[in-house]
């Protein structure tokens, strides 16, 4: 790949801690596969085309074992905000990961057609990440497999075997062959199958275990070295970004004061004085501001020496009585 930005770096001692990033198409089930993982509701799932992921990018769960699972979020392919934006999110999960990733979940739902440009977004992803390795830390993961079992009228949907089974054949499916080829093969086959919505605790062991010892794998294959990336640095032009985005709402604000501006006039006209007031020269204007100030002043003194001068109390006077006091002040 070149010049790769991504590395690759050893785990410290804290082999009980995974830390997997979720990827994927909006509405493929990232976020509900990882509220499935975390055992509770954390991430906010959607399946409109808005912002899904917000603050709530990261967290732990505990598994048996001692073993810490950190899941992250991320924004989904297809997200239509403007694309520095998209890179400032996938800064901050990667800031979530400053520690490295375990592994990448491709989430991809099994109820929805896999083609062509799941494979694009993915390898805009992968272009993003930047890593010469990227792929020996991609688990593929389908979502809604029950769902599909469903539509075929199968029993027991949340059967781990028939959901595999089911996954194996789609994925002979010469349909999908550039899928296969890009993404399955390319991850060396590692890939897992779901259904986010079941609540069984049973299905719920089978899922995680087969997930950590996928994860396993991986550390093994790389001797124990995690996937990082130097995203932070991709995003170093995000504060040039913030202020382009200031400059472009300064702009809209000048275009409708104009805008308003121009309705005044062709409306009620504009007096000489009004124009001069608004779009005069700036010494002018500070000519006039001056000398509004001096009268202002002016008039002060005026005020003042209106009241006459006052007279001194003399001191020691308060210690007299009020007759002296009276003939002093005279």
């Amino acid at each position: 790949m070149g010049n790769t930005e991504g590395r690759t770096v050893k785990r410290k001692n804290d082999y009980n801690n995974y830390t997997i990033m979720l990827v994927g198409k909006m509405g493929a089930g990232k976020s509900s596969l990882g509220n499935f993982l975390l055992k509770r509701e954390h991430f906010h799932a959607a399946d409109d085309l808005g912002r899904v992921t917000d603050k709530n990018m990261s967290e732990s769960t505990s598994l048996p074992g001692g073993i810490t699972l950190k899941v992250i979020d991320t924004p989904g392919f297809g997200d239509f905000r403007e694309s520095a934006e998209v890179k400032k999110d996938l800064a901050d999960a990667f800031y979530e990961a400053k520690d490295g990733v375990d592994a990448f979940i491709f989430v991809i739902s099994a109820a929805e057609r896999i083609g062509r440009e799941m494979v694009n977004h993915f390898e805009m992803f992968q272009q993003f990440i930047d890593h010469e390795h990227f792929f020996d830390y991609v688990i593929p993961v389908f979502t809604k497999v029950d769902q599909k079992l469903q539509k075929k009228g199968e029993r027991d949907i949340h059967s781990y075997e028939k959901q595999e089974r089911l996954i194996h054949s789609e994925l002979e499916n010469e349909q999908l062959k550039i899928f296969t080829d890009s993404i399955i093969k390319r991850s060396k086959q590692k890939w897992m199958c779901i259904s986010n919505g079941c609540k069984d605790q049973f299905y719920y062991e089978i899922i995680t275990r087969r997930l950590l010892q996928t994860i396993e794998g991986i550390r093994i294959e790389r001797h124990g070295m995690v996937c990082t990336s130097n995203i932070m640095n991709k995003a170093k032009d995000l504060s040039e970004f913030e202020k382009e985005k200031n400059r472009k709402a300064e702009e809209e604000e000048i275009k409708r004061f104009v805008v308003g501006l121009l309705i005044h006039i062709l409306i009620n006209g504009m007096q000489q004085e009004e124009f001069n007031e608004m779009f005069g020269d700036d010494q002018e204007r500070q000519r006039k501001n001056k000398e509004k100030e001096k009268e202002k002043e002016m008039s002060k003194e005026g005020t003042n020496a209106s009241k006459g001068p006052v007279k001194p109390v003399t001191p020691g006077a308060a210690t007299g009585n009020a007759k002296d006091v009276i003939i002093r002040l005279k």
